[in-house]
């Protein structure tokens, strides 16, 4: 089969295409022959040694594709199923998202490949009328957003958001969900030509993240501030998203993509009893959900744009440029 490797540390170059023998499932496994492999910011991590894992490794968190074999004991599936794979795979009793889960293209080898083998615990049947691609390409993003918002913040209708990397895969996400629970969204992106997409997604307003954020949101609301923070930036707009919200408010965030140090002023946290609420990925209750809300149309894939497997690197630089709208997927 082919997959796209890693064996060391590094920049997009250490990604190799490369023929490896495809692997047997084995008690309560499932061999999925995939058709699409989308791209999140957790690859990249992992791929610069910020996530630590055994090398070589294989990576990709959620892909797409067909039942192709059945290790023992497997119930549930059947081959020839249309299938997603999903990326956590907790231990029993674990109460929430924390560093004891087993992520797939982590922990174990993931979806940058022709085949993965998962436990049938990672599966789920595709929804009905979507393609592989679609599908590739929700469960990390909105899976997580709807944790951030509606598990963790608690957004009710009439609140006001501010989504921060709201371009992103976890942002087009947060967006509609967002917008779906009732709320008034502010999405903030660095790039101009993206918020008439954004508009269109169900943001209200648009500002621009790199430009007095703070001043921004404030003319928008009155001088009032946001209820919520969707945060996944980090150090490239913290401090000025902060200051967004009211007092009272809940800062919700599960990421870093322009570097995790930040400086934070305690006083002005507890002065204006802020809430802050870290995220990481989701549990099944919030999955089910956002099957449900997938399926009926509610939530729809936002896609950039797919490249073929052996352009791996190729969609690694789109991402690290910012240079997409939603997700990218490679397909096989």
């Amino acid at each position: 089969m082919r997959a796209v490797r890693i064996h060391a540390s590094g920049g997009p170059e250490v990604l190799k295409v490369e023929d490896v023998p495809a692997c047997e499932p084995g008690t309560g496994e499932v061999r999925v022959r995939l058709e699409a492999a989308a791209l999140n910011h957790l690859d990249i991590w992992v791929r610069v040694g910020n996530v630590g894992v055994s090398l070589p490794r294989t990576l990709g968190s959620e892909g797409a594709g067909i039942v192709d074999r059945l290790g023992p004991g497997t119930q549930g599936f059947q081959e020839g199923d249309a299938v997603v794979v999903t990326p956590w795979l907790y231990p029993p009793l674990v109460p929430r998202p924390n560093l004891t889960a087993q992520i797939v293209g982590v922990a174990r080898d993931g979806c940058y490949a022709d085949t993965v083998v998962v436990p049938a615990q990672a599966l789920r049947r595709l929804p009905q009328g979507m393609s592989m691609v679609e599908a590739a390409a929700f469960p990390l993003v909105m899976g997580t957003a709807y944790r951030m918002l509606v598990s963790r913040a608690v957004l009710q209708p009439g609140e006001t958001v501010l989504i921060t990397g709201a371009t992103g895969g976890v942002g087009t996400a947060a967006l509609q969900i967002a917008h779906a629970c009732g709320a008034q969204v502010i999405a903030a992106t660095r790039s101009a030509a993206k918020s008439a997409r954004l508009k269109e997604l169900g943001a209200h307003y648009v500002v621009d993240s790199s430009d007095k954020l703070a001043d921004q949101v404030r003319a928008i609301t009155d001088g009032q501030g946001v209820d919520v923070l969707a945060e996944q930036v980090g150090g490239a707009v913290w401090e000025g998203a902060l200051a967004t919200v009211k007092p009272g408010g809940r800062v919700t965030f599960c990421g870093a993509t322009s570097g995790a140090q930040v400086a934070l002023n305690l006083q002005v946290v507890y002065r204006r009893e802020l809430s802050l609420l870290g995220v990481f990925g989701t549990l099944q209750e919030a999955l089910d959900r956002v099957w449900t809300l997938v399926e009926t149309g509610a939530l729809q894939p936002v896609i950039d744009r797919t490249l073929p497997l052996e352009e791996a690197a190729e969609a690694h630089r789109l991402m690290e440029r910012s240079a997409h709208f939603g997700k990218l997927v490679l397909t096989m």
